[in-house]
């Protein structure tokens, strides 16, 4: 078994690639849904803000919200924890101590990717510069998952990184059902004509689009996709599909089944949702309890192997204290 220390830098440098990536491929679908969108439509970069659960941060740090800003923000803010150049620092500065189980190759490119985002980190920062730190990100943190899938041994390292990216990438994908794909059910103005634009540009945010239309062969439209990208098995971005990606991970590794539980209150609290009996206002409130079972299966995951014995010594006696 892996040294707590080891295992957690793993886990939350997967964790941060991932979110990297994800923040990345966000705002460059929404970059484009803006350029196909007509000017009449009432259309904002504030979204993205909610998304990234990062707005009580932004309005702390910025006095205005407009496009420069909100990219700004959520590509280079070095004040801001979750921008893709700081997610891919703090990934990096984990994936550096695990170097001993990394394939060399896998650590050349995120070390990479970190040197060209603090180079160009500022080049991504208006409607027509997103071409340098974004999609280079999302990019190479794809070029990191296929080096770990065709070079490292399945064990438990590989299990852990695993986990990091399947529990971090739920969370996104609940983040934008229950903010874009919600505001889309409550739409009752205008906009309804301009409403499948903004589905495939959602879809596209978790490269989900080529994937629903092979699935569903059908037109895009509000239930299918919001069943699609909650329960379909199949697409490795879909909700259903990651916890069952952390059940076969913790099947793998010593005393998973005392984490299994939480990832059984995930999957329940996922079949609650029926997409197609379902308004923005409770796909919101679904997906907020949603994430909240996965921050309950990361507490479990946390306490059951990334806190050293004697910090789990120390909690348990402030807890019976």
């Amino acid at each position: 078994m892996l040294l707590s220390r080891v295992a957690e830098n793993l886990y939350w440098g997967a964790r941060y690639l991932e979110r990297a990536e994800d923040t990345a491929r966000i705002i460059r679908s929404y970059s484009e849904a803006m350029v196909d969108l007509p000017m009449s439509v009432g259309t904002s970069w504030e979204p993205l803000l909610a998304i990234t659960g990062s707005r009580s941060t932004f309005d702390l740090q910025q006095d205005r919200a407009d496009e420069a800003t909100i990219v700004r923000f959520l590509v280079a803010d070095d004040a801001h924890s979750g921008s893709v150049v700081m997610s891919i620092s703090q990934a990096r500065e984990n994936l550096r101590s695990t170097r001993e189980v990394m394939p060399r190759d896998g650590w050349r490119v995120v070390n990479d990717l970190y040197l060209f985002a603090q180079a160009h980190r500022h080049d991504g920062v208006g409607h027509h510069a997103l071409e340098e730190p974004a999609p280079a990100s999302a990019a190479d943190a794809r070029r990191v998952d296929g080096i770990l899938a065709a070079t490292m041994s399945r064990d438990a390292a590989y299990e852990f990184l695993r986990l990091g990216q399947a529990i971090e990438r739920a969370d996104m994908t609940t983040r934008v059902l229950g903010v874009r794909a919600a505001a889309l059910m409550a739409s009752t103005d205008g906009a309804d004509e301009h409403a499948e634009v903004q589905w495939m540009s959602m879809l596209a945010s978790l490269s989900a689009r080529q994937m629903y239309h092979r699935s569903t062969r059908e037109a895009v439209n509000g239930p299918a996709v919001v069943r699609f990208l909650l329960l379909d098995e199949t697409f490795p971005r879909s909700v259903m599909a990651c916890l069952r990606r952390v059940t076969t991970g913790l099947e793998h590794l010593p005393r998973g089944d005392e984490v299994l539980p939480a990832v059984a209150g995930a999957e329940a609290e996922l079949l609650l949702v029926d997409p197609a009996d379902i308004d923005g206002k409770s796909l919101d409130a679904a997906m907020d309890a949603v994430q909240l079972a996965l921050d309950a299966l990361h507490d479990h995951l946390t306490s059951t192997y990334l806190c050293p014995p004697m910090v789990q010594q120390q909690q348990q006696v402030q807890q019976q204290g």
